[in-house]
Parts: C-alpha cells; sequence; structure tokens
C-alpha cells in the first residue's frame, strides 16, 4: 500500500469534493446529499465554477472551490487549462475521496485525481448526450474518438461509476467503457416528499375536476432535446380544434446549451397569450399544484427531476418512453407514455386524460405511491453514502490501527 494512501486512510472524519461543471447543479439537484454527507460526520467542500448560485450554498456552510472550466468549451488550451487547474485543487486539498457529477467533471477529475493520488472516486453519469446516443456520422466519429479517455475514467482503480437509469449502465457496459463490478445503479437525487405534498398546497384541482380553460405544465429547460417543439405542435392541433388550453412553461433558457431555445424563439412563446412563460421558477410547488396535466417529451433522460417532483405533487403525468422517463412512470398506472418526438401522440394522450379525468386523478395519486417507495431523497441518499462507507471502509474501519502508525 502506498504512502499517500495511508495519509487518506488517517483522515478522520474524512474530507470529501463533490464536483460539477457549474454550482446551479449541486444546489439544485445535490444540497439534500451534500447535508447529509455533514451530518453523517463527512468534511464536505465543494467544487465547481463560480456562478449566482454559489453564495447560496456557502451560506448553507459549504466552501466552494473555484473551478476554472467553461461548461461547453472545446478549445482544448481551455480545456487543458481547467484541467490543471482541477489538479492543482486536488493536490492542495488532498480529500479522501472525489465525487464527480457532470461529464467534463468525471474525465477531467479522474485524470486529476490519479495525478494527486487519490484513490476513492465516484463517477455519477447523469445522462448519456448525443455523444452516446446520436446516429448521424459527426457522433459515431466523436464517440470511437473519446472513447478510450471515458473507458480511462470509468475504469479507474477503486472507483465507482453511478448510473441514473439501468439502459444508460447497460450501454456503457456493452461498449465496453465500464464494467458489471463497478457499476451501480442510484436512481436519481430524490425527492423530498413532506416538502413536495399537495395536502400542504391550496391551488390543487378537486379529484376528477379541471380547471377552465385546461392548466397544461411544461416543467423544464428550453432546449429541444426536452421536446418543447413536439409538444407546441399538440398543442396548435388542440387549440385547432377549440379546446380551452394554456400552456405553462416552467424554465428558462438555458443558454450554455446548444440546443436551447433562441430568444427570437422564446419571445415567439411569449406573444402567445394562449401559454405563459414564468421563467426559472425556484420553487415549483404551486405551479405544480396549479397544473391539471405535467407534459414532459424529453427525447432522453438521466433520471427526470421535474417527473418525480410532479409525481411527488400527485400530478397526472405525459412522457416518453425513453430512459430516464420511463423509470419514473409506470404506463397506465402512474401516468401515460408515449412514442419520442411524436407530437401527435402528445395530443391523443392529453385528449384521452382531458375526456377521462377521474383516470387522470387515479394517476396522479398512483404517481405519488410511486414516489414514496422508490424516490424520496432519504432513499436515495442512505444508497449514497453506502458507496462512500464501501469505498472508505478501510479508512473507517482501521482508524484505531493506522493511530499507532504516526
Amino acid at each position: 500500500m502506498h504512502w499517500s494512501e495511508l495519509l487518506h486512510q488517517r483522515m478522520y472524519p474524512p474530507k470529501v469534493l463533490l464536483v460539477a461543471n457549474t454550482s446551479w447543479y449541486l444546489y439544485n439537484f445535490r444540497l439534500p446529499l451534500i447535508q447529509d454527507l455533514r451530518a453523517n460526520g463527512y468534511a464536505v467542500e465543494l467544487v465547481a465554477p463560480h456562478d449566482s448560485y454559489t453564495a447560496l450554498l456557502e451560506a448553507e456552510g459549504f466552501t466552494v472551490h473555484n473551478w476554472l472550466v467553461a461548461r461547453s468549451s472545446v478549445n482544448p488550451f481551455s480545456e487543458a487549462h481547467a484541467l490543471v487547474d482541477l489538479l492543482r485543487i486536488y493536490r492542495r486539498e488532498q480529500p479522501a475521496l472525489v465525487h464527480h457529477f457532470t461529464i467534463k467533471a468525471c474525465l477531467y477529475g479522474t485524470i486529476a485525481a490519479k495525478g494527486a493520488r487519490i484513490y476513492r472516486v465516484i463517477n455519477a453519469v447523469t445522462g448519456l448526450g448525443h455523444l452516446f446516443l446520436g446516429t448521424r456520422k459527426r457522433s459515431r466519429l466523436m464517440r470511437r474518438a473519446i472513447r478510450p479517455l471515458y473507458k480511462a475514467a470509468f475504469t479507474a482503480r477503486r472507483s465507482t461509476v453511478v448510473f441514473q437509469n439501468a439502459a444508460d449502465q447497460e450501454k456503457l457496459i456493452q461498449l465496453g467503457i465500464t464494467d458489471g463490478d463497478r457499476a451501480q445503479l442510484i436512481r436519481g437525487s430524490g425527492v423530498d416528499i413532506e416538502h413536495f405534498n399537495p395536502a400542504a398546497i391550496a391551488k390543487a384541482p378537486a379529484p376528477g375536476a379541471f380547471h377552465q380553460p385546461l392548466q397544461l405544465l411544461f416543467p423544464s429547460r428550453l432546449i429541444r432535446e426536452k421536446g418543447v417543439h413536439e409538444l407546441l405542435e399538440a398543442c396548435q392541433r388542440l387549440w385547432a380544434d377549440a379546446i380551452p388550453l394554456q400552456l405553462l412553461v416552467a424554465g428558462a433558457i438555458d443558454a450554455g446549451n446548444r440546443s436551447a431555445l433562441t430568444p427570437a424563439e422564446l419571445s415567439t412563446l411569449q406573444a402567445d397569450s394562449r401559454i405563459r412563460c414564468l421563467g426559472h421558477v425556484a420553487d415549483m410547488r404551486a405551479v405544480y399544484a396549479a397544473a391539471d396535466l405535467v407534459v414532459l417529451p424529453s427525447w432522453r433522460e438521466g433520471l427526470s427531476r421535474s417527473l418525480v417532483e410532479a409525481a411527488a405533487m400527485e400530478r397526472p403525468i405525459i412522457t416518453t418512453d425513453v430512459p430516464g422517463c420511463r423509470d419514473v412512470i409506470d404506463h397506465g398506472r402512474s401516468g401515460l407514455l408515449v412514442a419520442s418526438q411524436d407530437a401527435r401522440a402528445i395530443e391523443l394522450a392529453i385528449r384521452l386524460l382531458l375526456d377521462n379525468p377521474d383516470l387522470a386523478h387515479r394517476l396522479g395519486k398512483e404517481a405519488r405511491r410511486k414516489v414514496i417507495a422508490e424516490f424520496q431523497v432519504s432513499l436515495v441518499n442512505q444508497s449514497t453514502l453506502h458507496t462512500y462507507k464501501q469505498l472508505l471502509g478501510i479508512t473507517l474501519n482501521r482508524k484505531p490501527l493506522l493511530k499507532g502508525l504516526f
């Protein structure tokens, strides 16, 4: 055993770094985990580019080390600088374990961890993008070129690769990028079922009844892969039949995403009186409660947090039969699944629930029961904490023995 591993094992409480390409991600998706880690005795610090959410994380009492990385950059000089900067942070902080979220953090973080002699690494795959799922020639060529980097990151010694859905896990095992021994399935980041509780919100429609006009909610960032264009086409078909329907859009343009809607496209939505653009909503509970139906026709997801939140709020859900969406919904039992990129299928599903409000009510009730059984944050965090204990088992179990070595 290398001397640096013994030094890591001597740490108590164990110092862990959680790393992502935005502070926004850590605050919005991983704050309960970060808090649970601290409550369980870990010395938790964060690594991410400083943004408007950094101060919120610091207000919770966490140090956020500023990582100089551009989320969408492909400039080789910028990327090399991002890798060197992360290596500098790891060498300075010397954590016992690093936990990477988002793909750049996984790739660069694993290389930096090796350079800093950090031997316990968790790489969280939050979803597979065009690189792995695209069928165009460019996607295939890039996949072939970058596969060795992924394989190096996801087969690193004493590392664990965490997937949010089984399809992504099977895909990377099939491609030989990781193996079943180090792969682990932890579905999403979980939700607080007491916070997302329809009983605490007064605006929810009565069972078996809809608002007039029907309130249809799209809870997502405004990017093409979320199916926003297909949903708009479905709404146009319904409006053409004089069906009273208001579309609520709860999400902002994702400026760092190449498939984001343009400002001109957003202006077109905002100019339509049948559409209410709410922008980013920090607390979505009242918005969910005001909705009759929730529709998220994503092309793909890691595991949709919006769907889990909507299900916890007992909303009837229509989503696509793709990984990360079908993991949340059991078709015909806790929601409806439709074909991806199919506006007609979305339209027919909306019509079905519009004509059967009692069915919509039953789907919503069952959706919350599924969340309580499978997706509440305490269950998800327990699985993650178990992974930490497995990787740090030598540290925690041998602390008295190691005291005598120094």
